[in-house]
């Protein structure tokens, strides 16, 4: 194999890794129903429960960051406390892994860069449960405002066409507008369960499309490409 040859194989394998990681993070998607099943005496709402309830170590009343007070029991809180950790590490490393498959520029690295914060945030999150320690967790929980912009910077910046640029120009917008209304305690009769998924999921939902779109184009450059000697 020249080197050249083996250079773009490994550039092949790390831009794979990126996409597989972007596209494992769907599967935290899965993970909150998973847990939420769990609840009892009061069962667990995506309306009025916030995603962080499901983290919750201990049992009884738990009074939010917003002040607004409620009975939360999450007997399968490990597991979402993992998956919290295991999606924002995902999220980071994609976003580092799967650098090559967007142009070049600043406003991508810094449209990347956000995306990555977010990723950090989830690991925050995961770490520190809402009711063992507030600050830290709604510090990591904060981090995720930047992830919805970082979407909008890429669907603007991205010289790419089609559906890729739409996505994130669509997954950007929504995040973006969701989180300044969940921040202000606003939720169009979403509940503040629905807004905060709306604002905080929708990253998950566009990096697990995406995560699929690098893979396939990872797999038709491996196809297409000439063998090496």
């Amino acid at each position: 194999m020249t080197i050249g040859a083996w250079a773009n194989s490994r550039s092949a394998m790390v831009l794979a890794a990126g996409g597989t990681c972007w596209l494992l993070t769907i599967g935290y998607l899965a993970v909150q129903p998973f847990v939420a099943a769990a609840w009892v005496d009061p069962g667990y709402s995506f309306v009025s429960n916030t995603i962080s309830d499901l983290g919750n170590a201990s049992c009884g009343p738990f009074v939010r960051p917003d002040g607004t007070e409620a009975y939360v029991c999450s007997p399968r809180h490990a597991v979402m406390n993992t998956a919290f950790i295991a999606v924002g590490a995902l999220t980071a490393a994609g976003a580092i892994l799967a650098r090559r498959w967007w142009p070049g520029g600043r406003v991508v690295t810094t449209g990347l860069g956000l995306v990555a914060a977010a990723g950090i945030g989830g690991v925050m999150v995961g770490l520190a449960p809402a009711d063992t320690n507030l600050p830290l967790h709604a510090a990591g929980a904060l981090l995720q405002v930047p992830g919805a912009v970082g979407m909008l910077l890429l669907g603007f910046a991205t010289d790419k066409t089609g559906w890729p640029r739409i996505l994130s120009l669509v997954c950007g917008t929504t995040a973006t507008a969701a989180c300044v209304l969940f921040l202000a305690g606003v939720h169009l009769g979403l509940g503040v369960g629905g807004m905060e998924r709306l604002a905080f999921d929708t990253l998950t939902v566009w990096t697990g499309v995406l995560g699929a779109a690098v893979l396939r184009r990872t797999h038709l450059t491996h196809r297409t490409a000439p063998a090496g000697g």
